[in-house]
């Protein structure tokens, strides 16, 4: 049970962990798609592929507001937001009840998002019929915290330990942290960050979270369970017309750069020199933004004009950068022998995500990581005829630009 602020910060903690690790590994999965005829894939088939690809990027989108609203919460109590997490894999047992990896749209894909969003009391769905996954059953899992072990099964579970904290601790001890830091902004029309300001408001936003993920008792549709639950039998139902049907690129399994101390076996390590230095430059992109959110939530002096240039530019990030660079190295190879497969996005985080207290040098280093992307990418550009793919390398720089241009005018 949670009933000191230490323990529920570590569980909220453990939560931000959780909701990052989750969405990465959804994006990985959608932007593994075929996303062309000449890829052995029928106009039919494109059509429900990319019906999975939106169901799939519609949960991700989910779990980042979810991952936002977690920082409100630790906000709100007097922590610090939470966008550091381990690097993939990260086997069962290590640091969450569940495998985490990073593997292309497939049916053992989908059976571990199930997994992952099972509701409480709900039976695991069969295992996948092509290969047998071992560690997957779902089984007690006890992170090393103190002065409590943190002791969840299902995802659910652990925000209903995060709940009976934020109903055991006196309300009027508990909410410590200032309001000013928090993300109050309507992401879109369905999505909207609760502002977390007493006992009250941190229920809200928790039954939401697991509402979205796991459904109710009594309504599961358009859950993300309930997604991925139809994603999943609608792909059964097209292997068994087509037994030839993949609608996955050859992207290998966790595709890193280089080994990292804190990630399990199981990696599959880049070789080819050229996807070394686009999957390096989507990786220190990612960085840059994780660091821009950091920046949003953790208030240095920033004017409101400037913290909403953080916020909004970190989010068309993942549209104008991520997402192409992610989709580009989907058919990048991982070695120099094609047959090896295709590389894929890592999602790879270098080393610790700090940052200065000082403002000044905030502005100074975001400016330096910006200059130095645009740098990786003319490095880059003077390959570009190697493999197809890289042809869109030249309009991410224009991105690049601008979204320094903007940086350095909000900062002017």
């Amino acid at each position: 049970m949670i009933n000191t602020r230490e323990e529920l910060l570590n569980a909220l903690a453990e939560a931000a962990e959780l909701e990052h690790g989750l969405l990465i590994q959804y994006l990985f999965t959608a932007f593994s798609f075929k996303r062309r005829g000449d890829e052995g894939i029928s106009p039919n088939q494109q059509l429900l592929m990319e019906d999975w690809e939106r169901t799939i990027l519609s949960v991700a989108h989910q779990e980042m507001y979810h991952l936002a609203n977690v920082c409100n919460l630790l906000s709100a109590i007097g922590g610090a937001p939470r966008f550091e997490r381990p690097n993939f894999p990260q086997p069962l047992k290590k640091y969450y009840p569940f495998d985490f990896q990073l593997e292309k749209f497939n049916d053992a894909s989908l059976y571990r998002f199930i997994v992952f969003e099972l509701p409480e009391g709900e039976p695991p769905p069969p295992l996948p019929e092509e290969e047998k996954i071992k560690g997957l059953e779902l089984s007690m899992f006890k992170a090393k915290f103190a002065p409590e072990p943190l002791v969840y099964n299902h995802i659910g579970e652990l925000y209903k330990r995060i709940e009976e904290g934020f109903s055991n601790i006196p309300e009027e001890k508990l909410f410590i942290g200032p309001h000013n830091e928090q993300d109050e902004d309507a992401w879109t029309l369905r999505l909207s960050m609760h502002s977390v300001k007493d006992r009250k408001t941190a229920l809200k936003a928790i039954k939401e979270i697991v509402e979205e993920g796991e459904g109710t008792s009594a309504a599961r549709e358009g859950s993300h369970y309930d997604k991925f639950l139809k994603v999943r039998a609608a792909l059964k139902t097209q292997k068994e017309l087509d037994p030839l049907f993949e609608p996955a690129r050859t992207v290998v399994i966790n595709p890193q750069t280089r080994e990292h101390r804190d990630a399990g076996d199981g990696i599959s390590l880049i070789s080819n020199p050229l996807t070394l230095k686009v999957a390096e430059l989507f990786n220190t992109t990612y960085t840059t933004m994780l660091g821009m959110l950091i920046q949003y939530y953790n208030y240095g002096g920033e004017s409101q004009e400037q913290r909403e240039m953080l916020r909004d530019s970190s989010r068309r990030m993942m549209s104008a950068l991520i997402r192409p660079l992610a989709e580009i190295l989907t058919e990048l190879p991982i070695s120099l022998d094609p047959a090896d497969g295709m590389a894929g996005p890592g999602f790879e985080i270098y080393g610790p995500l700090s940052l200065s207290s000082k403002i000044d040098i905030r502005w100074t280093i975001l400016q330096e990581r910006f200059i130095q992307h645009i740098a990786d990418v003319d490095d880059i550009l003077e390959h570009k005829d190697a493999y197809p793919g890289l042809s869109r390398i030249a309009k991410l720089r224009e991105n690049f630009e601008h979204s320094l241009t903007n940086l350095q005018t909000i900062i002017a």
